[in-house]
């Protein structure tokens, strides 16, 4: 037994990610051999459109259970090597469908011998007494009941008395780790996607032209916000908090960190959710127009009260 073995069930992504490599680059040296050019990574998205021949950028996403942005770089990927076409939707000019192009179609003709050893390889390297392809099902399948991201804090607020305390420590600041980049998308993604039903695509919007912060609560994730320059000033937005963690001003803690990251002779603005307006009142925002809607709930603009800001 190596080091990481005695790590137990701690090191299942490494064992899965060592899994994945190795079948990866063997299968690699498979297609070569058949003089096929063709990256292993490609073939989700070339399958799942063999099968579904128009699809969205998002529903190939959630089809392949990628995120947006890593969906995109593979279909650039694929529309550089001539396999994908991408065009504009007649109805939503936003949207863009994909489909398989004539090569690829000639393409998969060729692979699917391939494919069949590669099936036949995989069915007996899996045919064991604790099948391999049916455990990550049933793993998969837990998932979508309850998060790794929320079981953990669960665990952990239990292991802390099953409450937080008066005392509870509430921090943020700016990320500049991709490990805290990933925890606050996937609080944004419980919050905004499952919580509140806004489409993935939108959340995602933006996220390489912001700068994003994480709140913690006793070195424990709570919540994130982030802002970003637009045409109009500085907005702030995406302002996300755990569900178990509301009610304990780690908004206000987002709110009051940000705006200290701000030059103040720059419009500052949000536009915020109306059930949530008080949060932003308290912090030096007043309303400006009317209620409208975006990703189908209702906001309404709110803008920096400050000695120096031009919208004052």
């Amino acid at each position: 037994m190596n080091t990481i073995d005695q790590s137990g069930v701690l090191a299942l992504g490494t064992h899965l990610q060592y899994i994945n490599e190795r079948l990866r680059k063997e299968a690699a040296l498979f297609y070569k051999s058949l003089n096929i050019k063709f990256e292993p990574k490609w073939f989700p998205i070339i399958y799942i459109l063999s099968v579904n021949p128009y699809l969205s950028v998002l529903e190939l996403a959630q089809e392949i259970g990628l995120t947006h942005p890593t969906t995109i770089s593979l279909l650039k990927e694929l529309e550089l090597n001539g396999l994908i076409l991408s065009i504009k939707d007649t109805v939503d000019e936003r949207k863009r469908n994909v489909s398989l192009t004539i090569k690829a179609k000639e393409l998969i003709k060729t692979m699917k011998p391939a494919w069949a050893a590669m099936a036949e390889a995989l069915n007996q390297l899996t045919n064991t007494p604790n099948n391999l392809l049916k455990a990550i099902a049933e793993v998969n399948t837990k998932l979508n009941e309850k998060n790794f991201f929320t079981r953990m804090n669960e665990i952990m607020k239990t292991q802390n008395g099953n409450h937080i305390t008066s005392d509870a420590v509430i921090e943020v600041h700016k990320i500049k780790s991709p490990v805290e980049l990933k925890l606050a998308f996937a609080i944004r993604r419980e919050v905004f996607v499952k919580e509140q039903n806004v489409p993935q695509e939108f959340e995602e919007r933006h996220n390489q032209d912001s700068i994003h912060f994480l709140a913690t609560i006793n070195d424990l994730p709570a919540g994130t916000a982030r802002y970003r320059k637009t045409e109009n000033g500085i907005k702030l937005e995406r302002f996300a908090v755990l569900k178990h963690y509301r009610g304990m001003k780690v908004g206000d803690a987002l709110v009051k960190t940000i705006l200290n990251d701000l030059p103040l002779n720059i419009l500052i603005y949000l536009n915020a959710q109306s059930g949530i307006t008080g949060l932003y009142s308290r912090n030096g925002f007043r309303q400006e127009g009317d209620v409208f809607i975006e990703a189908e709930i209702n906001h309404i603009k709110m803008v920096y009260q400050v000695s120096g800001n031009p919208a004052v």
